[in-house]
């Protein structure tokens, strides 16, 4: 799939300035939630707004399917709602796969050997954990970049067709403006809650549209950009999917993420015992 850059994700080369303020509230939140002090520089696996702008802008199509190319997972579920991972087995299969990326070489560019974000449905439970974890071992997470994300049912769009979920991804999982709406499974936001996530710093990309093809039109488009959602899991895996039907939707979703400048993510959508 076509993996267009959104004119409001610029890359900025390998400094992140404005990221430092995000480490600074991550090391306030894991103190107040876990009473856990850490240096800045332990946070250096966390990739902050910023950093999450400039890997999503860099990443091709096939850095996202499953294979020796696959770079970067993210959608993906944990036990924190309907997945089977918890956040030590999410992190050890990262760090694995990580390394491998690493010896292997496939790394000859200016991305992280491999990218993830854990996804479940309203709630960060997992992804503060694993926020936890890695300040603990940094250097085991060198190579690796963890995003942190939330699956996100939102409704507002016009009946019968009202609710459509939305990828949440970079921001701060301790602010605690985003606490209302984590819910848990289906808590079922309003759209106007958009506003509140990309207040914490994040960004939305819209969850795997071939799943909704009914939504696959300009004025949908026009909704999403209206409410602050400028992405697409265009590279979204639909392994278990008819090939014959994602190539006869595919032509059309890719015409509304051009005309729309949407920028493109990807992943699994994993709810089993692995990444992959």
């Amino acid at each position: 799939m076509i993996n267009y850059l959104n004119n409001q994700i610029p890359f900025k080369g390998i400094n992140y300035p404005q990221d430092l303020k995000y480490k600074k509230a991550l090391q306030k939140g894991l103190k107040d939630s876990f009473g856990i002090n850490c240096k800045i520089e332990h946070l250096n696996p966390i990739a902050g707004p910023e950093e999450v702008k400039s890997i999503i802008s860099k990443l091709k199509p096939f850095q996202y399917e499953v294979g020796e190319n696959f770079r970067a997972n993210f959608h993906l579920h944990t036990k924190a709602s309907d997945g089977n991972l918890t956040p030590k087995e999410f992190l050890e299969q990262c760090i694995d796969w990580t390394n491998h990326i690493f010896k292997s070489r496939k790394n000859n560019d200016d991305l992280p050997a491999f990218s993830a974000s854990i996804t479940d449905h309203d709630t960060v439970k997992s992804v503060k954990e694993t926020i936890a974890l890695i300040s603990q071992n940094p250097d085991k997470y060198k190579n690796f970049k963890f995003i942190s994300g939330c699956e996100f049912l939102f409704h507002g769009y016009k009946e019968p067709y009202s609710a459509f979920e939305a990828v949440g991804l970079g921001f701060n999982p301790f602010d605690g403006n985003i606490q209302s709406m984590m819910k848990g499974f289906a808590s079922n936001n309003h759209i106007s809650k958009t506003k509140t996530i990309i207040n914490a710093g994040g960004i939305f990309s819209w969850a795997h549209p071939i799943v909704t093809p009914e939504k696959i039109n300009e004025d949908f488009f026009i909704f999403l950009k209206s409410n602050g959602i400028n992405g697409v899991e265009g590279n979204y895996q639909y392994q278990k999917w008819d090939e014959e039907y994602i190539n006869a939707i595919k032509p059309r979703l890719e015409k509304f993420i051009k005309k729309f400048k949407m920028f493109v993510t990807g992943g699994t959508d994993s709810h089993r015992n692995t990444i992959f």
